[in-house]
């Protein structure tokens, strides 16, 4: 069967059934999952803008250790420069020259410029130029190929500025040009030669000076190295003490002195504020919408280890003067980009949880809807259901209660809450339940029937259960209350017991009608014998005979009249109709009794009727009368069913017991019971007997059905027919 309409699923379960309202789950899941997005954002946010200054910290991070690296290949360039410088100013060959200048000598001298010129292939010239500022020994790089300037090709320097600026050194100082470009014949050279210009006045053994010794430092090599430690970190960025390019930004900001057509190509134009800082800072970080650097001054012509305003014998003149910036340049496009990818990351993962989080949104909203609507029906369901349920605290005070026990008590809502026990129910129920509810309130669940005399609602017959609830430490804090009031099925069945008595009593009636000439043929024999015996008195009284023969005879009167007795007083007691008593009955007693009853009519058809009874059989609960009433219907049956046999005609009465059961068999050696009918034969008005009325197994089954019991009919493997029924044992007192 399909469901209509928003009804989920057929179920056998009342949270299966619930109707639920789509249209207000699909809201809730919006509102929830919106709610849950812009809270999950939150710490996403934070870790985004961690993650950003992380990264950005890790970029500088980078920026320092390139810049001390290009700190450390400046030191080393330069050291190593000077360092040739000195030794080309102190060897043996240039003392020689100096000591007798001949050609033999100045060749020496040439070829030892030669041999440094190829070693270290860092020198764009290696000259020693006289006091007239003629060059007498040059050696020329010539683009990796060294070679020895001839005479006529050596040079007038007296003119240049280095020259000039030597001229005023004293042995052991060394002069550094500024970092620029070479420049042939009034022009930049082409391609750019980017070079240092190291000399150092030389004297002879008598302390005179000489001339001066010059190497072009090749500066490209300066560049190169720097230009090996870009990357990750940015743009490596070389500036003079002016502000000018000597290593990017780009390459048409380098060399702006040089240039005259760029002579605004430089920092202090170009970033104004930036130069500001440098010029104030000797190291810092500046940040701007289109980059990141971090810079840091560098005097080149200080040792290492040396510092600024620190003099060391031997270094060159004004070094602690002459500096360069060094800056790292990292565009902002750099940073973005591995901030964009941090957040790609973060989105898929920021995504995949917010579709998460409306699938729970939904469960959520779903389980709200559901449990509301849940709510509502058990709401529903609670105060329509006849049953009385409410909660009593552990002071014994109603904290709820359903309509039912409104419509019971006759009072209203408020009129029941905060009420005790005792004041609702009255101090006669009250003392009757006050056993149960210490039970409750000690932890135990009970469940218990009584007739009750409630305040305002009288004499009730009620089946009250009593359900602890406990704590979550442990403790009962209250306990449910169901009352279910069942005074009308009470009287029912008082009603269908007494009717159940009535008609058993007629079926008893019925069955003495049908005994009626065994019953009299028992009792003729006791009296024919008391007429006889008293004939023989009388006979003895009027003769002459032995007067002692007559107590014999009074003895045998006696007898015979009890037992005429008792025959009529089973016969009367199994007949006649008085107040049933419910209570523990022992049903060996009854089948005796039934047997003794029976006895006569089996003796007279040749019946042989076996009791095998259970020692120590346990009682069940019940009627006696409705028991007796359901081994006689038994027996008679039995005792019809083996009349058409001719040979063995026997009725067993057996009584057995288990743990929780008490059982009753009736076997007989008849015919059986025609398979057609089946268990038809417990129906109303079925027989097999031709004059029968088809009413005994009814009215046993009822009984024994009535007491929770069952009746069944078993053919056995042995051919005999069996009438069983099992009662539960009485609860021990």
């Amino acid at each position: 069967m399909k469901l209509p309409g928003p009804w989920l699923a057929q179920a056998h379960t009342i949270h299966r059934v619930v109707q639920v309202n789509i249209r207000q789950i699909i809201l809730l899941t919006l509102l929830m999952g919106l709610a849950f997005s812009v809270l999950l954002a939150i710490p996403f946010v934070l870790y985004h803008r961690a993650e950003s200054i992380n990264n950005l910290s890790l970029h500088q991070a980078d920026q320092e250790r390139v810049i001390k690296l290009a700190t450390t290949a400046i030191h080393q360039e330069m050291e190593a420069v000077l360092s040739d410088l000195r030794y080309l100013s102190q060897h043996n060959e240039i003392r020689n020259y100096l000591q007798i200048n001949n050609r033999s000598n100045r060749i020496e001298l040439a070829g030892e410029y030669l041999v440094l010129a190829r070693q270290k292939r860092v020198y764009d010239q290696v000259r020693f130029i006289g006091l007239s500022g003629m060059e007498e020994v040059r050696v020329n790089f010539n683009a990796g190929s060294s070679e020895i300037v001839a005479d006529p090709d050596l040079q007038d320097k007296s003119d240049r500025y280095y020259f000039e600026e030597t001229l005023w050194l004293s042995p052991g100082q060394v002069y550094v040009s500024p970092f620029d470009l070479t420049i042939e014949q009034g022009s930049v050279e082409q391609p750019l030669k980017p070079v240092m210009r190291f000399t150092a006045p030389v004297a002879d053994d008598q302390g005179q000076i000489r001339g001066m010794v010059v190497l072009n430092y090749l500066g490209q090599r300066l560049r190169d190295k720097l230009s090996a430690l870009e990357g990750q970190a940015g743009r490596i960025w070389l500036l003079n003490a002016e502000g000018y390019w000597l290593m990017g930004s780009t390459p048409q900001d380098e060399w702006g002195f040089m240039f005259p057509e760029r002579p605004q190509r430089r920092l202090a134009r170009l970033s104004p504020q930036l130069w500001q800082q440098m010029k104030a800072e000797k190291s810092g970080v500046h940040q701007s919408a289109e980059s990141l650097i971090l810079f840091e001054r560098v005097y080149p012509l200080l040792g290492e280890n040396a510092s600024a305003g620190t003099a060391f014998s031997g270094q060159p003149v004004d070094a602690d003067r002459y500096y360069w910036t060094i800056a790292v340049e990292l565009s902002q496009t750099a940073i973005q980009t591995a901030n964009i990818a941090l957040l790609k990351k973060l989105w898929t993962v920021y995504g995949a949880l917010v579709l998460f989080a409306f699938l729970v949104a939904g469960a959520l909203a779903f389980a709200i809807n559901r449990n509301k609507a849940l709510a509502q029906v058990m709401e529903k369901v609670v105060d329509n259901v006849p049953v009385m349920v409410a909660y009593v605290d552990s002071g014994q005070r109603y904290r709820f209660n359903n309509m039912a026990y409104e419509r019971f008590f006759g009072l209203g809502p408020k009129e029941i809450y905060g009420k005790t026990m005792l004041e609702l129910l009255g101090e006669a129920a009250y003392q009757a339940v006050r056993p149960y509810i210490k039970q409750a309130l000690a932890g135990k669940a009970v469940t218990f029937e009584r007739h009750l005399v409630y305040a305002g609602a009288g004499m009730r017959d009620v089946v009250v259960s009593y359900l602890p609830d406990f704590s979550p430490q442990g403790g009962v804090r209250g306990f449910y209350v169901m009352v279910n009031d069942v005074s009308l099925v009470k009287e029912s069945e008082r009603r269908e017991r007494q009717r159940m008595l009535e008609l058993a009593h007629v079926s008893r009636l019925a069955s003495m009608g049908e005994m009626a000439a065994e019953i009299a043929h028992e009792i003729n024999q006791p009296l024919a014998a008391i007429a006889m015996y008293s004939a023989a008195g009388q006979r003895t009284l009027q003769g002459d005979l032995e007067h002692g023969q007559i107590k014999t005879w009074l003895d045998s009167i006696n007898t015979q009249a009890k037992r005429a007795s008792e025959i009529v007083r089973r016969v009367r007691r199994f007949v006649q109709k008085g107040e049933h008593e419910s209570g523990p009955v022992d049903l060996n007693p009854i089948i005796r009794e039934v047997a003794a009853l029976l006895d006569h009519e089996a003796r007279s058809q040749e019946v042989e009727m076996v009791l095998d009874l259970a020692e120590a059989l346990p009682p069940v609960q019940g009627e006696r009368v409705l028991r007796e009433q359901v081994v006689f219907n038994l027996v008679r049956n039995a005792l019809d069913a083996v009349l058409d046999q001719a040979s063995e005609r026997r009725i067993t009465l057996r009584t057995s017991f288990e743990s929780q059961l008490v059982y009753v068999e009736v076997i007989d050696t008849g015919p059986g019971v025609d398979p057609a009918l089946g268990e038809h034969i417990f129906d109303s008005f079925v027989t097999s007997k031709q004059e029968g009325m088809g009413m005994g197994l009814a009215i046993s089954r009822s009984i024994i059905e009535a007491h929770a019991g069952s009746l069944r009919y078993v053919n056995n493997s042995e051919g005999r027919n069996t009438f069983m029924f099992s009662l539960a044992r009485a609860a021990s007192q």
